[in-house]
């Protein structure tokens, strides 16, 4: 009698069938297995030109790695979704086996048997569709996070550029306050070498002219240190902004606290992710209701086996089955315990974020309207330090002034002026902060 032998099992048992097969389970895993983690891009990206706010934020969106990592959060979770998703499909499965065996009495036998099975959940009361549908809501869920961390990352951008924007500014300021303590200087030598002013006023005079280059180096190191915070914000560390646009204009922002707190309670993206988080944690409860359910579930087969060849016996079969779970020990209603408190955990963190939504903007609505008031405040004392400025320049240039005088007079108009830059830069960060808790700020 003939029989498969050991060394054409390889022939046999590697079938077509069951190659095909292989190929589409092994072909995913083989591409993965070619996946390379690689090194952020350090490169420097160039920033030439004026860089506008709009250009900034959206550099960030582009490139800044908490969005990264927010969008592969999202595409974890679709992915988790299609997992559930497939629960419901059929399963196709191939399996093959050969068999060899010898004795003195029955002599050699070999024998194969290869087989292809469907299987499918015909009916499980609905756990498979919750189970899908509280993915789809944490899919949701991430979704609006991402969203929000757009917001987040917009809202850091517009507090380096306006910082930018503040420091620039103070290094004008103080190379103005450097340039009158200049002129004082020489106007100080020039009296003194014509004998109308004591040694000691060119001594003070050098000595304030010190101070003044003393503060325009400080200003200078602020101005770089905000160049690096606004590329950091942007996501592109390594490179320099060039020019920037002047955006501390005085703008009055003007909104009322109901319409604020109304604006936020309805836009604000973290409350609506928390709101989804809610309804999956529902559709969670619920599926941990069904853990005691049945599944009806059904199955076919087609099958070949044979000693002298494989393909001498063939069937094919078809079975429907119940499955009734009789006790698991206690566990569905452990499970149910803990989806029950985990509604209730998240419940209560969205209270809590909304009670803090409504302080956030009640506060910031309080700050924007006393930096508003505090621009009008600084422009009428910075009008009435350049006039003091001007009587003392023009005193002392005159050669009846005296050295303090002067000295107050620059001094004071330096810090006015540094005053309503303050005042322009928090009513800026008052507008955005405010936005930003309005869920506005992209907008």
């Amino acid at each position: 009698m003939y029989l498969i032998k050991p060394w054409r099992v390889f022939s046999l048992f590697i079938t077509p069938p069951l190659i095909f097969s292989l190929f589409l389970i092994m072909g995913p895993a083989m591409a993965g297995a070619s996946v390379k983690i690689e090194a952020p891009d350090s490169a420097d990206i160039s920033l030439r030109g004026p860089l506008s706010l709009e250009r900034a934020i959206e550099i960030a969106l582009e490139n800044h790695p908490s969005l990264k990592e927010a969008k592969s959060n999202v595409d974890s979770q679709s992915a988790r979704l299609g997992q559930s998703a497939a629960a419901a499909r059929p399963r196709v499965s191939a399996s093959s086996s050969y068999g060899y065996s010898y004795s003195e009495a029955g002599g050699e036998r070999g024998s194969m048997n290869t087989e292809f099975t469907l299987q499918q959940t015909i009916f499980d009361w609905n756990r498979t569709e919750l189970s899908i549908k509280e993915a789809r809501q944490q899919l949701e869920a991430l979704l609006l996070d991402e969203n929000g961390t757009e917001e987040d990352v917009a809202r850091s951008v517009m507090d380096a550029y306006f910082s930018l924007n503040r420091s620039e500014r103070a290094v004008k300021i103080a190379a103005e306050r450097l340039e009158n303590y200049s002129k004082r200087l020489k106007w100080a030598e020039d009296f003194y070498h014509l004998g109308a002013k004591a040694k000691i006023e060119v001594t003070r005079a050098q000595t304030d002219l010190a101070t003044a280059k003393l503060d325009m180096v400080s200003s200078q190191g602020a101005r770089q240190k905000a160049l690096s915070n606004l590329a950091y914000a942007m996501g592109v560390a390594m490179s320099t902004p060039e020019i920037l646009e002047d955006g501390l204009e005085f703008v009055p922002y003007d909104i009322n606290l109901s319409e604020a707190i109304d604006t936020a309670m309805n836009n604000r993206d973290d409350l609506k992710a928390q709101s989804v988080r809610i309804e999956a944690a529902r559709t969670s409860l619920a599926l941990a209701k069904k853990g005691m359910s049945p599944t009806l579930s059904g199955s076919a087969g087609y099958s070949f086996t044979g000693e002298i060849d494989p393909f001498d016996e063939r069937g094919w079969r078809v079975s429907v089955g119940l499955s009734i779970p009789v006790t698991d020990g206690g566990e569905t209603r452990e499970r149910v315990k803990q989806a029950e408190a985990n509604l209730e955990g998240v419940m209560a963190r969205w209270e809590s974020m909304a009670q803090n939504v409504i302080l956030q903007a009640r506060t910031s609505h309080a700050s924007l309207v006393e930096a508003r008031e505090s621009v009008e405040a600084a422009y009428e004392a910075e009008r009435q330090a350049y006039e003091t400025l001007n009587l003392a320049l023009g005193r002392y240039q005159a050669g009846v002034g005296e050295s303090l005088e002067i000295s107050d007079a620059v001094d004071g108009y330096a810090r006015s002026r540094l005053s309503v830059l303050t005042a322009l830069y928090n009513h800026k960060s008052a507008e955005v902060e405010l936005k930003r808790i309005m869920g506005v700020i992209t907008q």
